[in-house]
């Protein structure tokens, strides 16, 4: 902490309205533990999302037990997250705020837009997820027929609770992230048990017929795609939620408890979904599984999908208006979140009673695998290159060409080359329902994106940054932020 940083007491109490945003969390105020991180991945990790993504597995046409492996695979790149998280907590700032440093000061506007639209696109998913479930919970209690006034009674509850938590901020997010943890787990572990106690036929031992070997593979690869896609996509916001941790935490304590407290659920959640596809179509994740269990345990499972899409819609919310921030809105941070917890209901409402395009926002999320990892190589290989000591001051500066972290014209070019590098390596390797990569293709339709696209970005940057550290010393020259940037 900077001898003259103000320190404002009581500025993250649980419900108060937080008053950090997308800046610097100064030492004394950093009241955050490794428990509560515990708690809070665990909840915000139990959604519909990941039940979704496991039943797409067995979609793929795999059997049980590859899709089984497929969860378990596609799931640790959390320890992605876990990595990011460290940086997050030796800065002490939000992911849009970090990533200046990388992108440069004019060049982190298109990053942290783009950062902004995919979290509006979870949101959405989470009212919708969370509206159908309020339905079905509607009807279970005798209201046959809620149509436009359900929706209209259901959004509004997704509103007040989602967005009201949000509003309130950190302390108040992980508090309630608390109960959903303990909740949620456990209405889905009665789920998970019921459904795995179930016949499930041959679809246990026996591949699918129709499935060639090679076929398999590539069903087996894009299945662990689809997995990964969930822990990759808190790669633009997933830091933020732990930079209230004392910046001396130690790394490996705050890597292991973000990586167990998300990886396991989300290995239970995704395995549960696959279970559950093998006894019927799990389209609908909400309505599917109704024909398959008994209707108390039913209403379990609406209350947790309720509660899954509220704790995970929450920390969504609350990252969205810190990047709001970030991108140039001049706001408080509760007046950021409250601006983008509208406009992600009125999206939703749109989808709700005038055009339906679900379609449209699941292929947004499945490129933006393309798009995600790729600049989280980018962030994270930055950030650690600095070993995580970022001047606070400078990233917020408006020094312009002054500034340290401003780059050429406001762009840092080893950034954008390193980005483009590793799309373009995620796009030719990726297979989804909207573009297939040509050597994706070529090996039969195996997506490697998930496996390729940050680390090649990853290293690429790192080489851009040794190359221009070798050139200047070569010159006689300081490197930017060369006792910073060298990883020895």
């Amino acid at each position: 902490m900077v001898d003259d940083e103000k320190v404002i007491l009581h500025s993250n109490d649980v419900f108060s309205v937080e008053v950090r945003g997308f800046d610097h969390i100064p030492e004394p105020e950093r009241n955050m533990t490794l428990r509560q991180v515990d708690q809070f991945w665990v909840g915000n990790s139990v959604n519909l999302l990941s039940f979704t993504l496991g039943a797409l597995a067995i979609a793929e046409g795999l059997s049980l037990p590859l899709a089984l492996i497929a969860c378990v695979l596609g799931s640790i790149l959390y320890a992605y997250v876990g990595l990011a998280s460290i940086v997050a907590v030796r800065a002490g700032l939000p992911t849009s705020t970090l990533t200046r440093a990388a992108f440069g000061m004019r060049g982190n506007l298109p990053q942290a837009t783009l950062c902004w639209a995919a979290g509006l696109a979870y949101e959405v998913i989470n009212i919708i997820f969370g509206v159908e479930a309020l339905l079905a919970l509607f009807e279970l209690l005798g209201w046959s027929h809620p149509g436009a006034i359900g929706k209209l009674v259901a959004t509004g509850l997704q509103l007040m609770l989602c967005g009201g938590i949000a509003v309130l901020g950190h302390a108040t997010m992980v508090w309630f992230e608390r109960v959903f943890a303990v909740v949620v787990t456990l209405a889905l572990a009665a789920v998970f048990l019921f459904v795995i106690s179930q016949p499930h036929g041959n679809s246990l031992l026996a591949s699918h017929a129709t499935l060639s070997p090679g076929a398999s593979v590539a069903a087996f690869f894009t299945a662990c795609a689809i997995i990964a896609s969930n822990p990759l996509s808190f790669l633009f916001n997933g830091a933020d939620f732990v930079r209230y941790l004392p910046s001396a935490t130690p790394g490996k304590g705050v890597f292991w408890h973000v990586f167990w407290a998300s990886y396991a659920p989300s290995v239970a959640l995704t395995m549960t979904g696959a279970f559950c596809a093998t006894l019927g179509d799990m389209s609908d994740p909400v309505a599917g599984l109704k024909p398959f269990v008994p209707n108390w345990l039913f209403i379990v499972y609406i209350f947790a999908v309720i509660g899954g899409s509220v704790a995970n819609a929450i920390s969504t919310y609350y990252s969205s208006g810190l990047t709001l921030q970030a991108m140039g809105l001049k706001v408080h941070r509760n007046t950021a979140t409250s601006i983008d917890v509208i406009m992600s209901t009125a999206i939703a409402l749109y989808v709700l009673f005038v055009r339906d395009f679900t379609t449209t926002l699941n292929d947004f999320v499945a490129l933006l695998v393309v798009w995600v990892g790729p600049f989280a190589g980018v962030w994270v290989c930055d950030a650690y290159l600095r070993r995580g000591e970022l001047d606070f001051r400078a990233i917020h500066s408006k020094e312009g060409a002054g500034g340290r972290y401003w780059g050429w014209h406001g762009y840092n070019l080893a950034g954008y080359v390193a980005l483009f590098a590793g799309m373009t390596t995620a796009a030719l390797t990726m297979r989804s329902p909207v573009f297939n990569g040509p050597i994706a293709l070529a090996l039969g339709g195996a997506d490697l994106s998930w496996i390729l696209g940050l680390p090649v970005s990853a290293l690429v940057y790192a080489g851009l940054v040794k190359l221009r550290a070798r050139d200047a010393r070569g010159l006689g020259l300081a490197a930017p932020d060369q006792a910073a940037m060298s990883p020895d």
